[in-house]
């Protein structure tokens, strides 16, 4: 036993010397770090895009920063338009990297890239986070910082798109219409300023940068929350759509259109039984009756996320709505 108790002070007296000779390395700034210093990856895709994870694009007092992940073509030699995908989930789950019955999201993102666009995918805030317009503003800060770094991401600021499904078509849609609205400005991003930055900031004349697009694509989206039957709208207004019939209108897309708005495709499964068809048949009309252009694509037989009765069906009807997508997109850039 008094073998085994001086062997093990003998480790133990080891462990502390080889510890006490460790130097410990930092670099020790002049002042408080409030940056993002990790590492930022680049994640390579097929036909030379590269994608950069989980970009902060926003740090608000009181929340998780709010991220976007974007891919864009490794040749930054001219400057390309940008599109920003907005995910589904009722405004209460999803993320960036997913949509529907699609099991590779991210490889899509990086295969529109690849035809001469800068894609990006917002996180922003949900319904259990913070209560609309929340979500809007986010949605609002990602144009805008699409818009800030376009030098960095080779995007040409004159020419941005948004693409959103089910809950995201309500907020690409809102955002679309609602260019410089002062309601839904997003808040100053200053979670990693400093106090005489933050007083700097709020002094500042500056003008803003704009949050206006140039067109969106709309899948199977909400554009009518008064005549959405779901808890999910009472969880994003904070109220009963019913009873707060001014809030659920203003926060509606189709009482938001003004004249000349930007031109809009909608997708639409006539089967839909989370969001009926009606609402992107609806839109469409007003859209055309404000002088906007509008293309109306229903697919027969396909429910929400256009899901079919058989794998094929859901197959078949993805692919459709995605290479009209495109070609949406690409006629947009062409103009």
């Amino acid at each position: 036993m008094k073998i085994v108790r001086l062997a093990l002070l003998a480790l133990l007296s080891g462990c502390a010397t080889a510890t006490s000779q460790t130097a410990v390395e930092a670099d020790i700034a002049a002042r408080t770090v409030r940056e993002d210093v990790f590492p930022q990856p680049e994640i390579g895709f097929a036909d030379d895009v590269v994608a950069y994870p989980q970009v902060e694009i926003s740090n608000l007092d009181g929340f998780r920063p709010i991220r976007m992940d974007i891919y864009a073509p490794r040749d930054r030699s001219r400057a390309r338009p940008a599109v920003l995908w907005v995910h589904g989930g009722g405004w209460s789950r999803g993320d960036a990297r997913t949509s529907g019955a699609y099991a590779n999201w991210p490889a899509v993102l990086a295969s529109l890239a690849a035809r001469g666009f800068v894609v990006a995918s917002v996180d922003y805030r949900l319904s259990s986070e913070a209560r609309f317009p929340a979500q809007i503003q986010d949605v609002k800060a990602a144009i805008r910082h699409l818009r800030q770094q376009s030098d960095a991401l080779g995007v040409d600021a004159s020419r941005v798109y948004l693409w959103g499904g089910s809950a995201g078509g309500h907020l690409a849609a809102l955002a679309a219409l609602t260019c410089g609205a002062p309601e839904y400005e997003p808040r100053p991003s200053t979670g990693r300023l400093e106090r005489r930055e933050i007083a700097a900031l709020k002094d500042s004349k500056a003008p803003a940068i704009g949050d206006c697009v140039q067109g969106a694509a709309l899948w199977y989206g909400v554009f009518d929350l008064e005549q959405t039957p779901a808890v999910n709208v009472a969880g994003l207004l904070g109220c009963d759509p019913a009873v707060c019939r001014d809030v659920a209108r203003a926060a509606s897309p189709l009482y938001r259109v003004g004249q000349n708005p930007p031109p809009m495709l909608l997708i639409h499964g006539t089967s839909d039984d989370t969001v009926s068809a009606s609402q992107s048949e609806a839109m469409a009309a007003a859209l055309r009756a404000a002088g906007g252009r509008a293309e109306l694509l229903l697919i027969p037989g396909v429910d929400h996320g256009l899901m079919g009765d058989a794998p094929d069906a859901t197959r078949g009807a993805n692919l459709r709505a995605l290479a009209r997508t495109f070609a949406f997109f690409e006629s947009l850039a062409q103009r």
